[in-house]
């Protein structure tokens, strides 16, 4: 069986060309590793007002990541069962507050 016709809308025909400085083009190329896609792809979706996808984010940062979500969640599990139990519950709640919000700002920094 034969391919499929594609269409003749989606058909990429026509090539712009551009001159970038030097600065521009590191710049360009930059952004585009930033979001995990090509130069083309990346300029593409800039002057055509697209989408740009989530930034990548470099396994390092990943590790991080999936590490605060661990505390985070043990900080939920020490929150209910201190809701459960009547320990000392506002020094228990200040500080468990004082570590949601460091966790925050460290989650933060790391998505920059």
């Amino acid at each position: 069986m034969a391919r499929p016709k594609s269409d003749v809308k989606a058909l990429k025909v026509f090539q712009v060309n551009i001159r970038l400085t030097l600065d521009e083009q590191i710049f360009i190329e930059s952004q585009a590793n930033t979001y995990g896609i090509s130069v083309v792809q990346y300029v593409r979706r800039r002057s055509l007002n697209k989408q740009l996808p989530k930034q990548a984010i470099s396994p390092l940062n990943r590790e991080f990541l999936v590490e605060l979500s661990r505390i985070g969640n043990n900080i939920n599990q020490l929150t209910k069962k201190s809701n459960q139990n009547a320990i000392d519950r506002n020094d228990m709640d200040k500080e468990l507050n004082l570590l949601k919000e460091m966790l925050y700002q460290i989650k933060s920094k790391i998505l920059e």
